[in-house]
């Protein structure tokens, strides 16, 4: 976590520790359960990338790896391709 955020693995346990226990450890975008055995991921609500805050708690939910989390990023990765598209474009 470090090498992307610069946040350590053990802050990064602790904000998912917080996390967990304010949303009762459901995923923020369906409101699920993880299912068992399964473990949700902490997950930036607005990447970083966008501009949200990378520790803020208010910018950190759970999320069920999939296909929550899986569907997030591809929509993710489309708003960042449109806004390079948009760049080379010059607009």
């Amino acid at each position: 976590m470090r090498e992307r955020y610069g946040i350590s693995s053990g802050a990064w346990r602790a904000l998912k520790r917080r996390v967990a226990a304010r949303d009762n450890g459901c995923c923020y975008v369906c409101g699920g359960e993880p299912a068992e055995g399964e473990t949700l991921q902490l997950d930036h609500i607005r990447p970083v990338a966008e501009g949200g805050s990378i520790s803020d708690l208010d910018n950190l939910g759970l999320i069920h790896a999939d296909p929550c989390h899986a569907d997030k990023s591809k929509a993710e990765a489309l708003r960042g391709n449109q806004r390079r598209w948009a760049a080379r474009a010059g607009g």
